[in-house]
């Protein structure tokens, strides 16, 4: 017995998807605008392709048709009725088989069409009975396709959530309706192509498909993977059965979850479970995560999340006083800077100087201490891609707690090529992972030199180590311990400053405020076993230096060597209370409970959480 997930639903559209209508809806509009002496276009009916009755029966109108828009669609459905009662019903191939599969799997069925109820009664009566478990008609929704609002009723009916539903579309407005609400989307597209972009999978017809196929695209295409098991159905299939081909007994074998980071999405029409950047008139940035029934407040009004969803990426929506506000997704650098902070957090341009400088690349396998609140593992995650590995060890569980939660919130569920180990990189490691298989050790941590030993043992050679460190003083002190290891190049430091510019006009000139100094990079490279690397050729000079001359710079090295004296405080940065941190935590877990869909916000809690809310 193979056990494997299927979708929780199969939402259906019905004209071109499961019955060729076309036909009728086409003389059913040729007649009525030659009864008012009104020629039918050429090109209409791929315009009308998908598109809900009441925007139809308004485009009639725009072409003289002096009726209201009742008339014309109760025209249009009394000729549509009589066409079905008359004439041999025109199936989609493959859809009734798979219809058909579905209800024999106890898997709900649930017809999401545009046209009215009374053609889609008309419809399924001429299917078996008990074809589909609820009905969602044109009729009885606020707002038609591409509105994801048709989906997520669909949904509903049937008491499961759209992102756990397979969707079935053969028009552009559709297949962003299911889209936008969350659904995977398969479509047959008829009239009108669709490009790949506009559903997950796109194919000539349903011929041939099984509930196994199905399940494989569903589960390979699915974003909201946090959801799993929750409301997703369990398929149960004998192996080797008489009626299964070979090909579709392996796709019965549907593969274990992959270990790709899931993702936001980083393109198309805003989803519910998608963070949104709203800013306001003043500049104000507020990022939300889309959620049913949810609104977005301001003390000038509100925008429902509804409303969002389904409007293309960079639009402008205006709240229900009329106050404009532009929607963006946000990018990782505005969403690691608003993130609730356990830790000082690596800023992003310094980020995007240690994934360059240290050469993340996608499929390395990167060793990270410090995770903090988790911004750079963001970036880490980004660079090595979903063939990548990304292994973080930290030594307070509080800031292992508020970096998963970020983590989580970001992506939608646990990066399932993320590791985050709590203890003393210099104890974990050499047991978690064999020697010479790391690619690149990013050290952000009080003391990075008492891990130069652990850290050569686990890089192949040529692999990077990068060190952030805060200090003067402790760049000094991580150089000279890089140096006399004599297992790493010579070490290389550098600091990274950025300044904004006010352009405005003849208003040329530097932004007065900036973030100034955040810390030091320091990079080498592991040397091959046994290698002796070349000395610097360097003149004699005054400035050469003996032990003594360190113990008097730097306070563990030297004859007098103090080896507790360096400590947060000595150098200067900021320890957060015990119960801030638990604040903090709470404060990300919330947040990755609303991204993953879980609960609602708490009583109190606002629907927007400000950018570049500070520590």
């Amino acid at each position: 017995m193979t056990t494997a997930l299927i979708p929780a639903a199969a939402l259906w559209d019905m004209d071109g998807t499961i019955i060729d209508s076309e036909p009728l809806w086409i003389r059913a509009e040729v007649a009525m605008l030659a009864r008012f002496g009104l020629r039918f276009p050429e090109g209409l009916e791929t315009q009308l392709v998908g598109l809900g009755l009441t925007a139809a029966a308004t485009h009639f109108q725009e072409m003289g048709v002096p009726l209201s828009v009742d008339e014309i669609i109760g025209e249009w459905t009394e000729a549509l009725i009589v066409g079905l009662a008359s004439e041999q019903p025109r199936w989609m191939p493959g859809a009734r088989e798979l219809l058909a599969e579905f209800r024999e799997l106890g898997v709900p069925n649930v017809l999401v069409t545009m046209s009215v109820r009374r053609i889609a009664d008309a419809v399924v009566a001429l299917l078996p009975e008990g074809s589909f478990d609820a009905i969602i008609a044109g009729d009885e929704v606020e707002h038609e396709k591409p509105h994801p609002d048709p989906y997520l009723r669909g949904a509903a009916a049937v008491g499961v959530a759209a992102h756990d539903c397979i969707a079935f579309e053969d028009s552009l407005p559709g297949a962003t309706a299911a889209m936008a609400a969350g659904c995977v989307v398969i479509a047959t597209p008829g009239l009108v192509p669709l490009d790949d972009a506009a559903a997950h999978e796109v194919r000539a017809s349903l011929t041939g498909l099984t509930v196994a196929a199905v399940a494989q695209l569903w589960a390979q295409h699915r974003t909201h993977s946090a959801s799993v098991g929750a409301s997703a159905t369990t398929l149960a299939t004998e192996e080797n059965t008489e009626t299964m081909n070979a090909h579709d007994a392996h796709d019965q074998h549907l593969p274990e979850q992959s270990g790709a980071q899931p993702a936001p999405a980083l393109r198309g029409p805003f989803r519910l479970g998608d963070r949104v950047q709203l800013t306001g008139p003043k500049g104000r940035m507020n990022t939300i995560t889309l959620e049913a029934g949810a609104e977005f407040h301001s003390h000038k009004g509100m925008i429902r999340h509804e409303d969002i969803v389904g409007i293309p990426d960079a639009s402008v929506i205006e709240n229900n006083s009329g106050e404009e506000y532009l929607a963006l997704r946000p990018l990782l650098s505005d969403f690691v800077m608003s993130m609730p902070r356990g830790a000082a957090i690596v800023y992003p341009k310094d980020a995007a100087q240690i994934v360059s400088l240290a050469d993340i690349f996608p499929g390395a396998r990167v060793v990270e201490a410090g995770v903090g609140s988790g911004a750079l593992s963001l970036h880490l995650l980004r660079a090595v891609g979903p063939e990548g590995e990304v292994h973080s060890f930290e030594r307070r569980d509080e800031f292992a707690e508020i970096a998963r939660a970020n983590a989580r919130a970001y992506a939608g569920a646990d990066p399932a090529n993320w590791t985050v180990r709590v203890g003393d990189l210099q104890e974990e490691l050499p047991s978690a992972l064999e020697a010479g298989s790391v690619d690149r050790v990013v050290l952000d941590m009080l003391a990075p030199w008492e891990c130069v030993d652990v850290t050569a043992n686990a890089l192949s050679p040529g692999g990077v180590v990068i060190c952030y460190v805060a200090t003067v003083t402790q760049l000094s002190r991580t150089v000279e311990e890089l140096r006399r290891s004599g297992l790493f190049t010579h070490p290389q430091a550098s600091e990274t400053m950025v300044r904004g510019w006010h352009v405005e006009g003849l208003a040329v000139r530097p932004d007065h405020r900036m973030v100034g100094h955040t810390g030091f990079l320091v990079t080498a490279r592991k040397l091959a076993p046994g290698t002796q690397l070349p000395s610097l050729k360097r003149r004699a000079s005054k400035s050469d230096f003996s032990e003594a001359d360190m113990g008097n710079w730097l306070p563990d090295m030297g004859p007098d060597a103090d080896l507790d004296a360096w400590s947060e405080e000595s150098v200067g940065q900021r320890v957060k209370s015990d119960k801030i941190l638990r604040k903090k935590a709470r404060e990300a877990q919330r947040i990755a409970d609303h991204r993953a869909g879980i609960d609602a916000p708490a009583e109190g809690t606002p629907s927007a959480t400000p950018d570049h809310a500070g520590d």
